[in-house]
């Protein structure tokens, strides 16, 4: 590998992280036969986990955005393994303050995003891209006059034609450059590995266990994902207390800890600039009324593969990408956003959530969870 102070290696497609997006991407364009490597800052692809791991059947995400229907390499793609999807959530329960209990049919899995992420890697390096880990990217310097970008990492620097950053929520890659649209709205989120759980249900907790926010349970087995996200104007108890309490309250014994960031405002205006393609977390593309974002990771890393490959074969442009991302997708996160705008809006305590949910209803619940509109706003 190259160092710092000499040439840059230069990648057809450099991918800046290996969370689904990125390993989707990566698999799509190496069966296509170019030359993609990625890099991760984590020893280990997807450990430490960074969210609820929480994975969408295909019925579910087809359901949430039809258009994905039509495509039948992802579809073929879903075809996950057993053994790395962990439990299968066929119900997700809405918990009010006063524990008023709002349930309705699911299609998800709790998952260990070890073995998960860790499969979709393999899938990838199986068609012939290279994943680098131990790999923190840590500038971006533009070399004008030779019209090129250098990504300096700490293991040597690289150049490539194309970039896909898949670096999540905080969108490094973007960050680095300077430029491009990043996910503004962030939910601060914290969580926690625990046993002694006895639902087999996707849980939500809405109120003041979270202001603002909510509390989740995914049940992945013996072991279960318990976390916690607040608005970050409501930080004054830290979320490790707030964690710890909410546990302790339900008798969880934790084993141990992550956290990371939510993004919220959903799909950032363009998710190219120039040659970098942003995909997952880092376009924006998470549901804000329900967190949940790897199935929309997923699909944006094979329409971003997409988009390489009919701008090398057919000179289209990679701005396409942008288009199709909009067209099957950004119309449903809007209305999630709304729904989550709302919720902030009229959800400013326990009296006022109650209320809120009351109203609602399953129905409207269920509505916001699927990203359609709730029946109080059509």
């Amino acid at each position: 590998m190259s160092h710092s102070n000499s040439e840059p290696e230069h990648r057809q497609v450099l991918v800046v992280g290996a969370g689904p997006a990125g390993s989707t991407v990566a698999k799509r364009l190496a069966e296509e036969g170019l030359d993609v490597l990625v890099i991760e800052r984590r020893q280990t692809v997807g450990n430490p986990a960074q969210c609820g791991e929480c994975i969408p059947g295909w019925g579910e995400m087809s359901d949430a955005f039809p258009l994905v229907k039509e495509d039948a390499w992802l579809e073929d793609y879903w075809d996950f393994p057993s053994h790395i999807l962990g439990q299968y959530l066929e119900w997700m329960r809405i918990f009010s303050p006063s524990m008023k209990e709002y349930g309705f049919e699911l299609d998800c899995y709790g998952a260990h995003r070890l073995q998960f992420d860790g499969y979709l890697a393999d899938q990838a390096e199986s068609k012939g891209a290279e994943i680098q880990t131990g790999i923190e990217l840590r500038k971006i310097q533009n070399q004008t006059k030779l019209n090129r970008e250098i990504y300096r990492t700490n293991k040597g620097s690289f150049t490539a034609d194309y970039v896909i950053d898949a670096s999540g929520s905080l969108a490094h890659v973007a960050r680095l450059r300077g430029k491009g649209d990043r996910p503004k709205l962030q939910l601060p989120t914290i969580y926690a590995q625990v046993t002694g759980h006895d639902s087999d249900s996707f849980d939500i907790f809405m109120g003041s266990v979270a202001p603002r926010g909510y509390a989740w349970i995914i049940p992945k087995g013996e072991i279960a994902n318990v976390g916690i996200g607040v608005h970050y104007n409501s930080l004054e108890i830290p979320l490790k207390q707030r964690l710890d309490s909410f546990c302790e309250g339900l008798g969880l014994n934790i084993q141990s800890y992550g956290g990371g960031w939510i993004p919220l405002g959903g799909k950032v205006k363009s998710a190219v600039d120039g040659n970098v393609l942003a995909v997952g977390d880092a376009a924006g593309l998470v549901m804000p009324s329900n967190g949940g974002g790897i199935g929309q990771a997923i699909v944006s890393g094979k329409f971003a593969a997409d988009a390489i490959i009919s701008n090398l074969e057919n000179d289209l442009p990679l701005t396409n990408y942008n288009k199709i991302l909009n067209k099957t997708m950004a119309k449903q996160l809007k209305i999630s956003r709304r729904s989550k705008n709302l919720f902030w809006t009229f959800c400013r305590n326990d009296l006022t959530t109650e209320l809120a949910m009351g109203i609602l209803g399953t129905n409207g619940l269920r509505r916001a969870v699927d990203c359609r509109r709730p029946l109080i706003i059509l």
